[in-house]
């Protein structure tokens, strides 16, 4: 054999040493998390990219969720359900004893879920663990059995599943549940079922034979559901010997007009068993390696961490629609304009560009297809039909995010494709529902209140947001004329959200723009939507809420009748400006210090300051990303870690949407909230793909001295920067995997002498251009 050159094989040496390092660092985070605290009768999810699972951490399938009520529960491959759950009893058949198993123990792994038992029989202990493949339409379940007795014992393990194929939300006008019928039994060798009207079918077989079987109503299990589905359970009989582990595994599948395909892909995921495992573990192990952070702050960093795995939970295929990020379970497990455009900046930020573009992709294949104008469209069931064409601020938003796509990826090709559908999109704004020509577009934004339907902050800022981004896409598509145009409007719309939004008196942004007679009627809406669900006599909360309208709708009413700001509701979304940086620096800190003082709850701010009642991850994420704009990282990470307080409070590694603990378990748009600030402030990553250019521009909280981070993908370049202090020095090494692209770092504020590899270089303002492989700077502070 011919020797390997020298070089090669450091490089194999070193890239050895990085995949030991990388499983090293995701060790702990594969072990599952687990917290006893922690109400059992709270939801899970067992989530795949083409089916979940979702049930209780006591291991049962209640009936849960909203959307479809009671239903939102038990195991799904989109674009139907399959069944409700499955229970299990254990019966030791020396005394006839049967008990239902009810989890003492529920962890959550990366990749799966298990159960423990303990001593539902004497001497025996049952675990169950579970996942569901990627690419498949199917759960795992694994039964192990563990019995510490000193005599053999024989036990019977009764497995009792109930079938529910019926659609997902809005598949028809009304989504009808149809009865599902058996069509074999696992005399068979499977089990076989299906619904009575659709070509939708559940197949499950086991590892081992089934002794007695039987099927019908279920009455005689005390876990009824209200699924229109069938009973069948399988009696397992089972001689356990002294000090021994025995193991059943159940593949429950789904497959669309082929019943032979659910039987076939039921019986081939089962024997690939341990393939399919190790292939999910190392998925996950990849989804931590990339952007890999260590930081002083341990619960921060393994929130990070987890809240990567959250966001690769929420990928959803449907073959014929598409794959993309969904919005959260168990509620919204479906797509969203809105929600991506947030999301997808922390999916970028960390580095997963195939799901960045394939989730645009897919929001722009329905926009184009529904809606053909440049609008993009609000919500996409996983039927595929699409139920709101879009909300206005959703357009520019998505705007906005194919530029930050563009930045991240240098993806050309795909800008190229969806330019037409962008420059639509600007015309959209701008004329379309531009009715006054005034360049504020009109219509409902993020905060989807009852006649807030004007000329709204959000959409006026990510408009402004949206002509940049188009000015910069038009230039590289070669389109100079449009790239001239686009970037003189977003000047100009810039100069007209700091002159007609800002409110001198009470140094904040208005929630909008608009007449008199718009805002009485907003205010008219306000008091509706305070009296929803509205039960009994009022509070004292609720009654000074109503106050402040009324009172506020008495002095408006006697203001004179011109178009101006108005601030009515007080909604989050006033901080936009000063997110997108678009607010001027005095200006940005006066309305950030009034927010932080005023308009804050135990978690961040208000979703309205007004009312005080709710908050939500997104908000505060948008206030994180906030103060990073203006250099404020100390006060960003205050709302970082308002939002990591809430990690764990239903599903053990996870954050709900709603703070503290309500509202779905897991969000995918939390990330924008710890993924952006960390990543793209304080490691100072803003990336120029389309140039090979990195700006590095570090900003490290006050009390953090020793930080890194690993694999950030930009391009075809992967970064990673070390951040060392000692004493009043502080050492930046920073590596790139292509030597072709440009790195430049500026300083942070207040830097003095500076060394570059050894030799003393002038700061500039502009920052150091670095050229080689690997530098390293010495910066005194």
């Amino acid at each position: 054999m011919k020797a390997l050159p020298l070089f090669i094989l450091l490089l194999m040496v070193i890239g050895k040493a990085n995949a030991q390092s990388a499983d090293s660092y995701a060790a702990h985070i594969m072990q599952g998390i687990s917290d006893p605290k922690i109400n059992k009768t709270n939801p899970y999810v067992t989530a795949g990219d083409r089916s979940y699972l979702i049930g209780t951490q006591d291991g049962k399938f209640p009936d849960l969720g909203d959307h479809v009520e009671g239903e939102m529960a038990g195991l799904w491959c989109p674009p139907f359900k399959l069944a409700d759950g499955f229970w299990v009893s254990v019966t030791d058949k020396s005394t006839g004893k049967a008990v239902w198993l009810n989890a003492d123990q529920f962890i959550t792994y990366p990749y799966g879920n298990k159960f423990i038992y303990k001593s539902p029989v004497d001497g025996v202990t049952v675990e169950r663990f579970q996942f569901c493949p990627d690419g498949k339409t199917a759960v795992l379940v694994k039964y192990t059995i563990k019995y510490s007795g000193s005599a053999s014992k024989n036990i019977k393990l009764s497995f009792n599943l109930k079938t529910d194929i019926r659609p997902v939300w809005f598949t028809d006008t009304v989504d009808v549940d149809f009865p599902d019928k058996i069509l074999s039994t696992a005399k068979d060798g499977y089990f076989l079922a299906r619904d009575s009207t659709k070509p939708w079918y559940l197949a499950m077989v086991s590892s081992v034979k089934a002794g007695n079987q039987h099927s019908g109503s279920g009455a005689d299990i005390p876990y009824q559901t209200i699924g229109k589905g069938v009973w069948y359970t399988a009696d397992y009989n089972l001689t356990l010997a002294k000090n021994s582990t025995s193991s059943i595994i159940f593949s429950i599948a789904g497959a669309e007009n082929n019943q032979n395909a659910a039987i076939s892909n039921s019986r081939n995921i089962l024997n690939s068993y341990d393939e399919l495992l190790k292939a999910k573990i190392n998925k996950y192990k990849e989804v931590i390696a990339r952007a890999q952070i260590t930081i002083p702050d341990a619960q921060l960093q393994n929130v990070y961490n987890w809240v990567k795995i959250n966001t690769s939970w929420l990928v959803r295929t449907v073959p014929g629609t598409g794959t993309g990020l969904t919005a959260g379970y168990m509620e919204y497990p479906w797509w969203f304009g809105c929600d991506n455009t947030y999301a997808l900046q922390g999916v970028l930020a960390t580095g997963d560009f195939k799901l960045a573009k394939s989730t645009l992709e897919l929001l722009y294949n329905k926009s184009k297809a529904v809606n053909g104008n440049g609008r993009i469209v609000h919500e996409i069931s996983t039927s595929g039909k699409v139920y709101n064409k879009g909300n206005t601020q959703e357009t520019a938003h998505f705007i906005m995010c194919a530029g930050t796509y563009l930045k991240w990826t240098g993806d050309t090709a795909f800008i190229k494709k969806i330019y037409p559908y962008i420059k639509d999109g600007i015309n959209w704004l701008l004329t379309t529902t531009d009715t006054n020509h005034n360049m504020f577009p009109e219509g409902y934004g993020i905060m989807e209140v009852t006649g807030l339907n004007a000329e709204l902050i959000d959409v006026a800022v990510y408009t402004q947001q949206a002509l940049k981004n188009a000015a910069e896409m038009a230039t590289i598509m070669g389109d100079k004329k449009a790239g001239e145009k686009y970037a003189a409007l977003a000047a100009s719309l810039q100069l007209k959200v700091n002159k007609s939004f800002w409110d001198e008196e009470s140094t904040s942004y208005c929630d909008f723009f608009g007449t008199k007679q718009q805002a009485l009627s907003t205010l008219d809406g306000a008091l509706k939507q305070l009296k929803i669900g509205e039960t009994g006599a009022p509070d004292k909360q609720q009654t000074e809420r109503e106050n402040f309208y009324i009172a506020l709708q008495k002095k408006i009413s006697l203001m004179r009748d011109t178009s101006r700001g108005w601030l009515t509701n007080k909604n989050w979304v006033i901080n936009t400006p000063m997110e997108t940086g678009i607010a001027p620096y005095k200006t940005a800190i006066m309305a950030l210090d009034k927010i932080r003082m005023e308009n804050c709850g135990e978690y961040g701010p208000y979703l309205s300051a007004v009312e005080k009642k709710y908050m939500m991850t997104i908000a505060t994420g948008v206030q994180a990303v906030a103060e990073c704009r203006y250099g404020r990282v100390d006060s960003a990470m205050w709302y970082v870690n308002k939002i990591a307080a809430t990690f764990n409070r239903v599903l053990p590694g996870s954050i709900s949407e709603m703070m503290p603990d309500y509202g779905c378990f897991t969000q995918a748009w939390t990330n924008y909230g710890i993924d952006v600030p960390l990543v793209s402030y304080v490691f100072g990553v803003t990336p120029d793909a389309v140039k090979h250019t990195v700006n590095i521009r570090p900003n490290l909280p006050s009390t953090w001295k020793n930080v890194n981070i690993k694999n950030v993908k930009v391009g075809d370049n992967n970064l990673s920067i070390d951040i060392k202090t000692k004493g009043n020095r502080r050492t930046y090494t920073i590596t790139q995997s292509n030597a072709a692209w440009k790195l430049l770092f500026k300083a942070p504020s207040g830097s003095g002498d500076c060394t570059l590899n050894g030799h003393k270089v002038k700061l500039t303002d502009n920052g150091l251009t670095l050229s080689a492989n690997t530098n390293t700077i010495t910066i005194l502070l």
